[in-house]
């Protein structure tokens, strides 16, 4: 292996993976650790999102991930606090496909990573912990592990939301009105399961949510998300408990399934409107490192892959010029800033107080259930294919 490369980067799930893909098709060098061996676990919702699949497709790991026979979804059922229920179809979008994916995040990561391990100019290191960023004169310049240390004229932190290089940074995300939790498990012998993701607004967990998303036939991803902004993450396990035993939706799909052993954890889920910067000089933050994570659905894998491509650009500038790696910081800031932080992150937050208040979420999803426009357009929103201003003007 080389002591010094164009670029490190820290983490090997999607953003990673994206960034390490995008910046070495520029011609540079890549070095991409992990701490962990794969193929390992992530606790996720499993959504690949059709905004998604148009940065698989940008990276050529598109065809790839559909050789793996993944759920293919195309519609959002919602369902409310008194149990009425819309049913929409994710609407038609140029440029995007009519319908997203749910894989497992074992088995989409690891896809990923084996693609990225191909590529000519990047060399992959699992098992590698990073306990340091190296600084001289003032500016960062590598990583230290147990005993190794590496130079990169750019660092990139993708690890995640307990991520090293963002608490070296003290850019980590801790503020509680930001952050959510999260918990899962994978059920087999589902029944009644169809092509489309189900979200359900539980009165004992709004503004938080439920799903069901089907990973085959018959089994599937169920969860619950609770923004700590309104409630203690401490209980959800109980809120967990509850969604399957009280839901009239969650009991009849869930009545006659087993939960897949060892499968039931629990994660945070940093929240994009973390009014922070993202980088500092020469190292940028992407993905759940940088806190891109939707504050409305939890969407976090189209912000991963989409962050790290920004971030190709941003070391694409800077890399023509010996000597301007600092100023990678701002270019990445501008990319960022002009695609997430209002159309997406801003948004989001300002509309979860809305759907804390279950008279309201039962009026909108009722109105959606008599219009199939506006079932669509909810459908879009939820599975990342219209923006949140849509509902603002139609509900």
């Amino acid at each position: 292996m080389k002591e010094t490369y164009d670029a490190i980067i820290v983490g090997a799930g999607p953003a990673g993976c994206s960034a390490a893909t995008f910046i070495a098709g520029l011609g540079y060098d890549v070095l991409l650790v992990d701490r962990a061996k794969f193929p390992r676990d992530k606790v996720c919702g499993d959504g690949i999102s059709a905004t998604s699949i148009a940065v698989l497709d940008r990276m050529g790991v598109l065809k790839r991930i559909e050789d793996t026979n993944p759920q293919i979804y195309d519609g959002v059922t919602v369902s409310a606090p008194n149990s009425c229920i819309m049913m929409g179809k994710n609407p038609p979008v140029d440029g995007l496909t009519d319908y997203g994916y749910v894989i497992p995040r074992k088995e989409f990561d690891n896809t990923l990573l084996d693609f990225v391990r191909e590529i000519p100019n990047v060399e992959v290191r699992e098992r590698f912990h990073v306990k340091d960023l190296v600084r001289e004169g003032g500016k960062i310049c590598g990583i230290t592990g147990e005993e190794e240390k590496y130079r990169g004229r750019i660092i990139i932190g993708a690890d995640g939301a307990h991520s090293v290089v963002a608490r070296k940074l003290s850019l980590l995300n801790t503020d509680p009105r930001h952050k959510a939790f999260a918990m899962r498990a994978y059920f087999e012998n589902v029944e009644g399961l169809t092509n489309s993701i189900e979200i359900h607004y539980e009165k004992s967990i709004l503004p938080g949510y439920a799903w069901i998303f089907p990973t085959g036939k018959t089994t599937a991803n169920v969860g619950i998300g609770v923004g700590t902004r309104f409630m203690e993450a401490k209980g959800i396990k109980n809120l967990f408990n509850i969604f399957l035993e009280r839901n009239c939706f969650a009991r009849e799909k869930l009545g006659n399934a087993n939960m897949i052993e060892n499968t039931l954890k629990g994660w945070p889920i940093p929240f994009g409107s973390l009014p922070s910067k993202r980088s500092r000089g020469n190292v940028l933050l992407i993905g759940d490192a940088a806190s891109f994570v939707d504050t409305l659905t939890g969407e976090g894998i189209y912000y991963a892959l989409r962050s790290g491509e920004y971030a190709a650009r941003a070391v694409s500038e800077v890399l023509k010029n010996p000597g301007k790696e600092e100023r990678a910081g701002g270019i990445y800031e501008k990319l960022w800033k002009k695609e997430f932080k209002w159309k997406e992150f801003f948004q989001g937050y300002m509309l979860q107080p809305v759907m804390s208040n279950k008279y309201f979420v039962n009026f909108a999803i009722k109105n959606a259930g008599r219009k199939q426009k506006n079932a669509d357009i909810l459908a879009g929103v939820i599975a990342h294919k219209l923006p949140k201003s849509k509902l603002l003007y139609n509900f």
